[in-house]
């Protein structure tokens, strides 16, 4: 069984460096990893240690704005 939930949002800076400092905390604190995806809480089990990628995509185009994206990837098998 594959469940996908996703929500996207708009935010200013301050509220991403809290909400990654959220997860961040999750994954230090405790056994169990609890994630909020828009109006849900998630309860996550990783192990102690977890597949982590980090990829930057640099856009660049003469007609419009450039674009930049970070995609943070946390991977693990179920414990």
């Amino acid at each position: 069984m594959a469940e996908k939930t996703v929500h996207e949002s708009e935010l200013d800076r301050s509220s991403v460096a809290e909400s990654l400092r959220s997860l961040a905390d999750e994954f230090e604190s405790s056994e169990d990893v609890h994630v909020r995806v828009g109006n849900k809480s998630i309860r996550l089990q990783p192990p102690e240690t977890v597949s982590y990628e980090v990829s930057v995509h640099e856009t660049s185009s003469l007609l419009r704005s450039s674009r930049e994206t970070i995609t943070v990837t946390l991977d693990w098998k179920s414990r």
